[in-house]
C-alpha cells in the first residue's frame, strides 16, 4: 500500500509499530528508528518505531514537571517521587507507537501514513492507549489540585502555571491521538487475513472488538489465495476447498460498508520493490471473488509430502526438570497449533501427572484449535488426556483482582494516616485517590504479568505438592512475548520501590494490608524471575515457517532469548512440504533452501537448537485426534557435519 501511494504521487511514510518488525525485511532495506528514504522509489520513506526510546524521549522532556506535580500533591518526598516515576513510566510499545504517529502526522512532511501494526491482541490494545494517556493526565491533575487549593487559600486566587500547561497538553495530546484513530475522514483501517479457519475466527473477534471501540474497518484484505494448479494436485485442491469454506464464514461476519479485497498467493515471497509494486497494483484493482471449487474428493485432510528424506526421532522438548515450556514466534506461523500438539503429546506420555496448557496471547486461539469452549479457569479437554488441563488467561481479570486488594489496603492505610494526623475528610479522600493513581501508573503490560505469576504459584507451590508438574505456554507473537519475559525485573523493581516507601513511613502508618499485598507480589515476581532464568526449568521453543521473513525474525528472537539467559532447545519449522504440481515443486525447493539456511545460522553458535520439521496440513490440524497425529509426524532434521578445516 505504501509503494502504491508513493507511485500515485503522495508523500508517504510506512511505519511499523510491531516490537518485532519485519518491514525492513519486506523492503530488503535496513531501517531504524528514524525515517529513511526507500531506495528505488521517490516520495516513500519507512521507519521501524523504537518504542522504549520514543517513550523515554517523551518522558524526559516532562519528567521534572511531573515530579514537581507529584511532590505538590502527595506526602512523598523528592526521592520517593523520582523513584516511582522512573519505574512507573517505562517503555510501552503501544502508547509510544501512537506518540510517534502523532508526531509524524503533525510534522506536515507526509500526505499519507501507512501503519503496519503489531498482531491482533496488541493492535487492539494500541487503540485504547489514548484513554490511558488521558487517565494519566487526570491522575496528575488530581495531584495538582491540592496545590491549587493551597495557593488559592494563601493568595486568594489561582493562575495557571507550567504544571497546569503540561497537564493540559497531555490531555490534548490524548484527544488528538483518539481523533486520529476514530475519524473516518482521515483514517481508514484495512484488516489483513488468510482464508483459513483460525484466521477467520480471529478476524471475527477482532472486527467485533473494533466495532465496539468505534473504529471503522474499511477493507478486509484476504491474502495468499491459492490459484488453480497447473496440474492435478491434491494439496492445491484441498487448500482451495478450505479457502472456499473460510471465505463463506468470513462473508457472514462482514458488515455492509466493509469491502473484501482478494490477493493471490505469489510463487515467491514478495520482498523488495518489484514484488511489492506487483502487490500494490493488485490492491489498486482487487481481483474478483474466487470461483467456487468443484471437487469429488471426500478426504477430510491432505498432508504435505514428507518434508525430508532422512528423518530422525524428535528429542523430548521437556526434561524431567522442566517446569515451564514456552512456544512463540511470528504471528501466523502456527505457534498455537504446535503448542497444543506438544502439550497433548507430553501429557499422553503419562510422565507428568498434571500438565497445564496456557495461552497468554491477548488474542486467544486455543479454543479454536481444540474446537472447544475454554475460559480463564483451567479445565480438562473432551477426548483429551485426563492429566491435561487448558486455560486461556484473562490478564485484565487478574490485574483487577490485585487492584482491588491494593485499593482496600490503601483505604486502611489512609484512614490510619488521617487518624494519626487529624487531617480532614477532604484531604483523606485526596490522598486515597492519589495513592490509587500511582497504582494505575504501574508498568503497562503488568496485567499480563500478574496473571503469569498465578501460574508460577501453580508450579512452584510452597508447603505442599504444586497443582501442576509442567506448564506449556502459548505466548503472544514475538515482540510481546519478549516483553513479557523482560517484564518481571522491571515490575519487581517497581514493587520494591513501593515497599521501600512504605517501610520509610511505617512509624506513621504501619505496614498493614498494603505491605502484605506488596510482599506477596514481590515474592511471586522473584520466583518468576528465578524460574525464567533457570535453563534446567524453563525452555522456549521457537516456531517458524520455511520462508524468508519468518526466518529472519526467528534468528532475532533466538538471539534475544539467549541474551536474556533463556534456554532455546529447539526450533520447529512448521508447514514444510507441499503438493505434486510444478508450482508446488518450485515452492518446495524454496522451502528447502530456507530450511537449510536457517539450520546453518542456528548451528553457527554451538550448541545450536535442534531443528524440528513439521509437515503442512490442509486444513490445519484441529481437535485432539488431529493434533495427536500432527505431533507424531514431527521429525528431527539431522545436523550437518561441520566442514573440516585444512
Amino acid at each position: 500500500m505504501g509503494v502504491s501511494a508513493a507511485r500515485a504521487g503522495h508523500r508517504t511514510l510506512v511505519v511499523s509499530t510491531d516490537p518485532a518488525p519485519s518491514l525492513g525485511d519486506a523492503l530488503r532495506q535496513p531501517l531504524g528508528a528514524s525515517s529513511r528514504r526507500v531506495k528505488g522509489i521517490s516520495r516513500l520513506e519507512a521507519v521501524e518505531v523504537d518504542a522504549p526510546a520514543a517513550l523515554e524521549r517523551w518522558i524526559a522532556a516532562r519528567r521534572e514537571l511531573l515530579e514537581e506535580i507529584a511532590l505538590r500533591g502527595t506526602w512523598l518526598d523528592r526521592d520517593d517521587v523520582a523513584r516511582l516515576l522512573r519505574l512507573s513510566l517505562p517503555g510501552i510499545d503501544e502508547i509510544a507507537a501512537l506518540l510517534e504517529l502523532a508526531d509524524f502526522s503533525a510534522s506536515g512532511k507526509y500526505d499519507c501514513l501507512i501503519v503496519d501494526t503489531a498482531p491482533t491482541g496488541h493492535m487492539l490494545r494500541m487503540l485504547a492507549m489514548p484513554a490511558l494517556l488521558g487517565g494519566m493526565a487526570r491522575a496528575f491533575d488530581r495531584m495538582q489540585g491540592r496545590h491549587r487549593i493551597l495557593v488559592n487559600a494563601i493568595r486568594g486566587g489561582w493562575t495557571h502555571d507550567a504544571a497546569d500547561v503540561l497537564i493540559d497538553s497531555i490531555e490534548a495530546q490524548a484527544g488528538r491521538m483518539d481523533a486520529i484513530l476514530h475519524d473516518p475522514a482521515t483514517s481508514t483501517l484495512a484488516w489483513v487475513t488468510l482464508a483459513e479457519p483460525m484466521s477467520v475466527e480471529e478476524t471475527r473477534d477482532a472486527l467485533q472488538a473494533l466495532r465496539d471501540g468505534g473504529v471503522a474497518v474499511n477493507d478486509i484484505v484476504v491474502n495468499r489465495l491459492t490459484q488453480a494448479p497447473p496440474q492435478r494436485c491434491s494439496w492445491c485442491s484441498a487448500r482451495r476447498r478450505v479457502e472456499q469454506q473460510a471465505l463463506g464464514r468470513l462473508e457472514q461476519h462482514r458488515l455492509a460498508g466493509e469491502s473484501l479485497a482478494f490477493l493471490p498467493a505469489m510463487d515467491l515471497e514478495p520482498r523488495g520493490l518489484p514484488a511489492l509494486m506487483r502487490i500494490g497494483r493488485l490492491l489498486e484493482r482487487p481481483a474478483p471473488a474466487p470461483r467456487p471449487v468443484r471437487t469429488t474428493s471426500t478426504a477430510s485432510h491432505t498432508v504435505a509430502r514428507a518434508p525430508i528424506a532422512d528423518r530422525g526421532d524428535v528429542p523430548p522438548l521437556a526434561t524431567a526438570n522442566t517446569k515451564l515450556l514456552m512456544f512463540g514466534g511470528k504471528g501466523g506461523v502456527g505457534k498455537t497449533t504446535c503448542a497444543a500438539a506438544a502439550a497433548l503429546r507430553i501429557a499422553a506420555e503419562r510422565r507428568r501427572p498434571r500438565v497445564l496448557l496456557l495461552s497468554t496471547d491477548p488474542a486467544h486461539s486455543l479454543a479454536d484449535v481444540f474446537g472447544q469452549p475454554l475460559s480463564d479457569t483451567e479445565r480438562p479437554l473432551k477426548h483429551g488426556p485426563a492429566n491435561l488441563f487448558v486455560r486461556e488467561i484473562d490478564a485484565r481479570r487478574g490485574f483487577a483482582e490485585l487492584r482491588g486488594r491494593f485499593a482496600s489496603a490503601i483505604d486502611a492505610l489512609v484512614d490510619r494516616l488521617a487518624g494519626n494526623s487529624g487531617v480532614g475528610n477532604a484531604a483523606t479522600r485526596h490522598d486515597r485517590q492519589v495513592l490509587q493513581d500511582f497504582f494505575d501508573l504501574a508498568p503497562p503490560g503488568v496485567d499480563e504479568l500478574i496473571a503469569v505469576i498465578e501460574v508460577t504459584d501453580a508450579i512452584l507451590a510452597t508447603g505442599g505438592e504444586p497443582p501442576f508438574d509442567l506448564v506449556v505456554v502459548d505466548s503472544a507473537p514475538t515482540g510481546h512475548a519478549l516483553r513479557l519475559l523482560e517484564m518481571p525485573g522491571l515490575a519487581h523493581d517497581w514493587v520494591k520501590a513501593l515497599m521501600a516507601i512504605l517501610l520509610k513511613y511505617q512509624s506513621i502508618v504501619g505496614v498493614g494490608g498494603l505491605g502484605e499485598v506488596l510482599l506477596r507480589l514481590s515474592h511471586g515476581l522473584r520466583r518468576l524471575r528465578e524460574l525464567l532464568n533457570d535453563p534446567a526449568r524453563t525452555t522456549f521453543v521457537a516456531v517458524t515457517r520455511p520462508a524468508a521473513l519468518p526466518h529472519a525474525e526467528t534468528l532475532r528472537l533466538v538471539r534475544r532469548l539467549r541474551a536474556a539467559s533463556i534456554s532455546v532447545p529447539a526450533v520447529v519449522v512448521n508447514a514444510m512440504g507441499t503438493g505434486t504440481c510444478t508450482r508446488c515443486a518450485r515452492e518446495a525447493r524454496v522451502q528447502q533452501r530456507e530450511l537449510a539456511a536457517l539450520a546453518r545460522a542456528l548451528d553457527s553458535h554451538r550448541p545450536g537448537p535442534s531443528v524440528i520439521v513439521a509437515p503442512g496440513w490442509m486444513p490445519a490440524p484441529a481437535g485432539t485426534a488431529d493434533l495427536r497425529r500432527f505431533a507424531a509426524q514431527w521429525r528431527l532434521r539431522p545436523r550437518q557435519a561441520s566442514p573440516r578445516r585444512r
